[in-house]
């Protein structure tokens, strides 16, 4: 089946943390849609500048900082999205999920393997490796050669089948749907700019383990018998690949050293050329000279550090729909689908909750979370719970987190929701650490029950203990069979 790429921009003009409404329509009559391939796109310019120099490039990348896991890597480009609603003219509105951030990056981690989450598929690509640092940014980077480094935009790629039950839709007819909207609320607000290159990171640290050599240390230049500039340095590491370099052509760079008739000198240099030489070592060649040299002089204990930006700052440059038309003449006016009703409960901040909740009618799972204020983590973590449902418990005792029930509970609700349990870590990733640190791993929990589907309201009764007091958010999310 062939498929037309077909964009459709926002109907707003402009975009900011605090124009953050996004309203895009696909039109009545304009043909069949394969909703499970299109999705929304947004375009970002990630800007870091030096007062000192209007040229520095930045290794920069995204960042998404929410709230009290600033430091947390998204599993998913959802996060993006805190409501979303799917309207139709003439079927009314489709689908309309609160809080799709939190439902969609709480799943994730347990719905990605551990090999997909530390690749860093999303584009928030910000999380360390064992290499200390990572330059998968936005900017188009050049760790060898006089190529200048530039900055340039970044695609944030929102599959609606990621934010929408009725995303998996292969056959959306728009002659029997009418003219159709997609409204957004999204998080533009907490998109900052981070990178793991920094002022401190990762200068003062071995480039490979028991070898001489850290990412910062130069070797003193040759003693200059005429005097004259000084443009070039050279490292005392070996670097093996290239992906190991941390430096790029147009990096703003404070370099330190002294000279034998001065003492100590300390001066902001930006990279024009680099060369990896034969001996793994890098030669770096800088826009300006490092220092004017008198004859007989040397430069001596040359260190070097990132230069800090001055400013940084996330524009968003246009918001698009990528929509992929089929060849089909026509589609289903009929579509059955799974869809997700959010109840949002504020309780007070205790160790203990024992509260009831109703479920909608036609209701397969049930979804507990805790955010704070998307990730489904404690200060002090959920230690266990129960459910019951119709005033009848679930299990015969209480659910230890962490332990075989919990998992076991946790399986039968992923496969009544047709979905494939895969990571059991109950982890996000902290991109402030090594990967391969103990703390590299933000805890976080949900809680969930299958339901005897029912054309009546279920009531839910939720018990949970905890170490100490909760964060009062309850989030619970009824996923349900809905036809349309």
């Amino acid at each position: 089946m062939a498929l037309n790429i077909v964009k459709y921009s926002a109907e707003q003009g402009s975009f900011s943390a605090t124009k953050n409404n996004v309203d895009i329509h696909l039109p009545a009559n304009s043909g069949v849609y394969d909703l499970s391939k299109s999705y929304i796109n947004v375009n970002v310019t990630l800007n870091e500048t030096a007062a000192g120099d209007a040229d520095a490039v930045y290794a920069s990348s995204l960042k998404f900082n929410e709230g009290t896991s600033n430091d947390v890597v998204p599993p998913t480009n959802a996060v993006l999205v805190k409501h979303c609603d799917f309207i139709s003219q003439s079927r009314g509105s489709i689908e309309r999920i609160r809080h799709v951030d939190a439902l969609r990056a709480n799943l994730a981690i347990y719905e990605k393997d551990k090999s997909y989450l530390k690749e860093d598929k999303n584009v928030f690509k910000s999380a360390k490796t064992e290499q200390v640092f990572s330059k998968n940014g936005a900017n188009e980077l050049y760790n060898v050669g006089s190529v200048g480094s530039r900055v340039r935009p970044q695609d944030i790629r929102v599959d609606l089948k990621d934010l929408f039950g009725f995303g998996v839709v292969e056959q959306y007819d728009t002659s029997k749907f009418g003219n159709t909207k997609i409204h957004l609320q999204c998080n533009f607000d907490k998109l900052a700019v981070g990178g793991t290159i920094t002022a401190l990171v990762p200068w003062n640290i071995d480039v490979r383990t028991g070898v001489a050599g850290n990412y910062g240390a130069f070797a003193n230049n040759a003693v200059n018998a005429g005097g004259g500039d000084e443009f070039t340095i050279t490292s005392t590491a070996a670097y093996n690949v290239l992906e190991d370099i941390p430096f790029h052509t147009n990096q703003l760079l404070t370099v330190s050293f002294t000279v034998t008739t001065g003492g100590a000198r300390t001066v902001d240099r930006r990279i024009s050329e680099i060369v990896h030489k034969d001996d793994g070592k890098v030669q770096l060649t800088f826009a300006t000279a490092i220092h004017t040299v008198v004859a007989g002089e040397q430069m001596n204990t040359i260190t070097v550090i990132q230069k800090a930006a001055t400013a940084s700052s996330v524009t968003i440059n246009k918001v698009e729909l990528v929509a992929y038309r089929t060849e089909d003449q026509s589609g289903p006016g009929e579509i059955q689908f799974l869809s997700y009703s959010t109840e949002s409960d504020s309780v007070p901040a205790a160790a203990s909750l024992n509260k009831q909740y109703y479920l909608p009618p036609n209701t397969l799972n049930a979804i507990v979370m805790t955010p704070n204020s998307i990730y489904s983590r404690e200060a002090s973590p959920i230690t266990k719970y129960r459910f019951t449902l119709n005033n009848k418990a679930t299990t015969n005792r209480d659910i230890e987190i962490k332990s075989g029930l919990h998992y076991d509970q946790l399986n039968k609700s992923f496969i009544n929701m047709g979905l494939k349990l895969a990571n059991l870590d109950e982890a996000f990733i902290n991109d402030d650490k090594l990967q391969n640190a103990d703390d590299s791993r933000v805890q976080a929990a949900i809680l969930a029950t299958p339901v005897p589907v029912s054309a009546n309201m279920t009531q839910m009764g939720l018990e949970i203990t905890a170490g100490g007091a909760l964060s009062g958010n309850i989030l619970i999310f009824s996923q349900r069979m809905s036809k349309v």
